[in-house]
């Protein structure tokens, strides 16, 4: 899988394109064998906790990448949110990381029983977040207040007609890599079995899906509310017109950004 070690590098040293928020304090810390880090802004919730998954094809991305965004989440959800530094493919593939997300979730629960626990991922870390309710279903663990899914990768099969309506319009990503990233991460395991679409879903959260209309993964966040919503009634799908990937990574100053955090606090706050 060189191909995808080179693309880590590259994504790695990619130039940050604005400044982390400097009065949320960031602190490294160990849950049960996995990386994470508080981010902590300066007038916390005190009921609250928000974990957040970063996208990265299950293969990129980390506090380095992720975290001057998510450093914007904090102080806008005014929450100490928890970054978890997930094992990534194809060093480590399904389900070493859907297992990190379980490990430190539960040991968040038993640490924090009275705090009201939110998720937020983007992109992978959306698929995580899908995959990762199954397994509390199947743990029967307590599920989280509410959940954000930010441009959603929920089917590692990539074939819904988005894919190639919208391939001329995506400047963050393309089926090819999708593919690569969806070997690197499911190694031997069947999609089946791996692909979040496929979990088992008899109860879910409260949640909110934002998507940009310029992504080839348009079509996962629309289906995924289609099946979502029969589940729980209170599913949103907000839908921003001409926003690429993961558009508040890109700029989180710009006003579709600003519209975005303004509906995750919403979101939040009500539940």
């Amino acid at each position: 899988m060189e191909k995808v070690l080179q693309a880590r590098e590259s994504y790695d040293n990619k130039p940050h394109p604005y400044d982390g928020e400097p009065t949320v304090a960031i602190t490294p810390v160990m849950i049960e064998g996995v990386h994470c880090y508080w981010f902590t802004p300066a007038t916390p919730s005190s009921d609250r906790i928000i974990i957040f998954l970063h996208g990265g094809g299950f293969a990129m991305g980390s506090v380095e990448t992720h975290g001057r965004m998510v450093t914007h989440f904090a102080k806008t959800l005014q929450a100490k949110i928890l970054f978890i530094e997930y094992a990534l493919a194809p060093e480590n593939p399904y389900p070493a990381g859907l297992n990190d997300v379980v490990t430190v979730y539960r040991e968040i629960t038993n640490r924090h029983p009275e705090a009201q626990l939110n998720l937020i991922g983007d992109s992978a870390g959306g698929s995580l977040i899908v995959s990762a309710i199954g397994e509390m279903l199947k743990m029967n663990l307590p599920l989280p207040g509410a959940v954000v899914l930010i441009s959603p990768w929920i089917s590692l099969e990539c074939e819904y007609p988005s894919m190639n309506e919208n391939a001329h319009l995506d400047i963050s990503l393309n089926r090819e890599a999708l593919h690569m990233f969806a070997r690197a991460y499911t190694g031997n395991t069947p999609l089946a079995v791996s692909s979040p679409e496929k979990a088992l879903l008899t109860r879910f959260p409260p949640v909110l899906i934002m998507v940009g209309t310029n992504e080839i993964l348009l079509d996962d966040s629309r289906h995924f509310y289609n099946h979502i919503k029969s589940i729980q009634e209170r599913s949103k799908l907000s839908i921003y017109e001409d926003q690429p990937h993961v558009w508040l990574k890109k700029d989180i100053h710009k006003e579709a950004s600003r519209r975005a955090l303004a509906e995750m606090a919403d979101f939040i706050n009500g539940h």
